[in-house]
């Protein structure tokens, strides 16, 4: 049995919104409000933030050795840059999901789930898209993945026109039929039409997630005079979940600004990590947080829209993610925010200098403790 206490923090209780100076122990992997004698392991955080442990919604990390991709592994963007809990978002299909459990849930400390994909990513010489024909999206094989599988957390599908070509509205709605037989959310991508997202957003029920949302290309939740387009409105209305999913070409400082500022809301952020971005323009979850601090969100915020926000969209609240609480299972991310400038580029290549700079310094998984050691 192995007992833990990280000393000196400053503990960010998303649910009700404070921050308070504590200890947190931690007792054979479990939060207890205290420990019978001292810790074997005692982690001085000296003034940081202790938050449940951040999670990223959008990632791609299904590295599986058979494909070339472009994805990564789940640590290296996980725990070795401060993230307890990374989610797949959609790199496997009905045809390689079951692989996914050997080459990256059981070779990697950082947590990790997956939405899968209705369509048919990963697999060579498709040709036109990996759901931009019938025989691709397969129906059947997504639903019965999640008999097998209860790391699944929801189904995701691509909607644009690079992946799903003319079939675009008819491949979205087999996702939305998959994810509603499953009882599971849709994740629905949005990109360049086709299809409209208008016509896609429209299918999207409470609960389902719309990602990429504030990405700058025509098309998108801006309309004429930059105006939220009704469809956006509705869907957000409805209690659709908004997530950024930053990306290397999906996220526009000044598309994000102008929604915000009409009232749309931000409920995720996260990075849509790959290998064609962890260089530049996304680099990691932390850096995408900064953005949003940038645009004047509030660090309690930032904080609730990678830790509680994902926690209750996808379900992982279950397993203990999300809170800070006695009894569960130790899921925790150390932090600060450096009083730094820093400039930052969004994916349009637009650059904004931010006051100040989140930074991660660790994890907390269980009963062991994981030092960042990736650039932010």
């Amino acid at each position: 049995m192995t007992t833990l206490t990280l000393t000196g923090g400053q503990v960010f209780d998303v649910e009700a919104g404070t921050v308070s100076g504590a200890d947190v122990h931690v007792d054979d992997g479990i939060v207890v409000d205290a420990l019978a004698g001292e810790a074997d392991q005692v982690i001085d955080v000296g003034g940081c933030c202790v938050a449940p442990g951040f999670i990223d919604l959008h990632t791609h990390v299904f590295s599986h050795p058979l494909f070339d991709t472009s994805r990564l592994e789940a640590d290296r963007i996980g725990v070795q840059q401060g993230v307890a809990c990374v989610v797949d978002a959609g790199s496997s299909g009905a045809a390689t999901i079951d692989a996914f459990e050997r080459f990256v849930r059981r070779t990697q400390a950082t947590a990790t789930f997956a939405f899968i994909n209705i369509g048919s990513p990963g697999l060579p010489n498709l040709g036109g898209g990996h759901a931009s024909r019938p025989e691709l999206c397969d129906l059947p094989g997504t639903v019965r993945a999640f008999e097998r599988h209860d790391w699944l957390v929801g189904v995701k599908v691509l909607a644009s026109a690079s992946h799903t070509g003319s079939f675009g509205l008819e491949a979205v709605k087999l996702a939305r039929k998959a994810a509603e037989l499953v009882g599971k959310p849709l994740m629905l991508h949005v990109g360049n039409a086709p299809p409209l997202i208008d016509d896609v957003l429209d299918l999207l029920r409470p609960g389902d997630i719309v990602t990429h949302t504030y990405h700058g290309k025509i098309g998108g939740v801006l309309g004429f005079a930059d105006a939220v387009i009704p469809a956006f409105k509705e869907a957000v209305e409805r209690g659709v979940v908004v997530d950024v999913g930053h990306g290397r070409s999906s996220f526009c400082f000044r598309v994000c600004e102008t929604a915000l500022a009409q009232g749309m809301p931000l409920h995720t952020i996260s990075s849509d990590l790959h290998r064609g971005n962890v260089d530049r323009y996304a680099v990691s979850l932390a850096r995408t947080m900064t953005k949003l601090r940038a645009l004047g969100m509030s660090l309690m915020d930032v904080v609730r829209a990678v830790t509680r926000n994902p926690a209750i969209a996808v379900g992982l609240d279950r397993h203990g993610f999300g809170t800070i609480r006695p009894g569960q299972r130790a899921c925790l991310t150390v932090f600060d925010e450096l009083d730094e400038a820093m400039d930052l580029e969004d994916s349009t290549g637009d650059r904004r200098r931010a006051a100040s700079r989140i930074e991660t310094r660790g994890v907390v998984l269980g009963d062991a403790y994981y030092e960042r050691m990736q650039p932010l």
